[in-house]
């Protein structure tokens, strides 16, 4: 779920004769963690539809890589897992099963901690961060502008 919730493309199935995933199926404390993802997503939806926007327009991309944003910085081009919402959101989701640390690579901007907003402190390096089941390790560029709204149970309740 930390990595769907901010794909373009956002939804949660699975095949037929297999274990429910959809978050009702799991612990409280799951179901909490993932209504938590898509609760920001919800409140980036303002964010997402500008983008869509730009990509219909403009035919720039939703999701990208962070070399799309930093060519001439060689670290990015080894970096597969961290990625960019537009210009302005950089996503580092744990994907390792049992991980309760990620690494993450800082490029030359200031980014922020989404939750806390402190300043990122380290460019063009590593830093590793410890990433909790419940927290996402998602960094705001600053001197970005993004647009949110209120997250409620669906997008016709968020507008």
């Amino acid at each position: 779920m930390q990595v769907g919730a901010f794909y373009p493309f956002c939804r949660n199935h699975n095949i037929w004769k297999t274990p429910d995933q959809d978050p009702a199926a799991w612990s409280p404390s799951a179901t909490a963690i993932m209504v938590s993802a898509l609760h920001i997503r919800y409140t980036l939806l303002p964010y997402y539809y500008t983008l869509f926007y730009k990509a219909h327009t403009q035919g720039s991309t939703v999701i990208r890589p962070l070399f799309h944003e930093y060519p001439t910085d060689k670290n990015t081009l080894d970096i597969f897992l961290q990625f960019l919402v537009g210009q302005n959101i950089m996503l580092a989701p744990v994907t390792d099963d049992g991980a309760r640390q990620v690494q993450v690579y800082i490029p030359s901007a200031d980014w922020y901690d989404y939750y806390t907003g402190v300043r990122m402190l380290s460019e063009k390096q590593y830093i590793t961060l410890d990433a909790p089941l419940n927290t996402i390790p998602i960094f705001l560029r600053g001197g970005a502008i993004i647009p949110t709204q209120e997250p409620a149970n669906n997008t016709k309740y968020s507008r």
